[in-house]
């Protein structure tokens, strides 16, 4: 038996994603509850519906079902994927931007970067106080208004 809360996540799966819950569930099982990307666990993290945008693009919002990939963590569906997909988009190769970053990775291992680096002492940036936007609210007009309360009138009374 489904909970309310169940049910409507069933309902929104079936209108917008063509899938159920159960389908779902058993999808999270297939993954071992986590991203299946990244690995973060479902117990700690959200899980989103990827699906393939080539297919069904998202001003629809309902998609056939067919193109449903994996549940993937918000990271991984709004950034990682989104960058690749868009990188495929515009006809970059992602393998290309790995292996870019990693031969740099090396090269900069050989000169002697990421090693751990000395602590400097920074001079403390001083804070700005914020622009006052009314004066009723200055530290003037407070005082102000302190003074009259204690001499029984408010700042209205002639």
């Amino acid at each position: 038996m489904l909970t309310s809360g169940e049910k409507a996540k069933d309902r929104r799966l079936r209108e917008i994603f063509n899938t159920t819950l159960e389908a779902q569930n058993e999808q999270r099982k297939e993954q071992h509850n986590a991203c299946a990307i990244c690995g973060r666990p479902f117990t700690q993290f959200q899980a989103y519906q990827d699906h393939d945008h080539d297919c069904c693009p998202k001003k629809q919002r309902k998609y056939c079902g067919k193109c449903n990939r994996g549940l993937l963590c918000f990271l991984c569906n709004k950034k990682a994927v989104a960058i690749i997909e868009w990188m495929a988009k515009v006809g970059i190769d992602p393998r290309k931007v790995i292996a870019y970053i990693e031969s740099w990775t090396e090269i900069i291992k050989a000169k002697g970067g990421y090693a751990p680096k000395e602590k400097t002492t920074q001079a403390k940036k001083r804070r700005v106080p914020k622009k006052q936007t009314s004066v009723r609210h200055s530290d003037a007009a407070r005082k102000t208004d302190r003074a009259t309360v204690v001499e029984g009138q408010s700042r209205n009374q002639p």
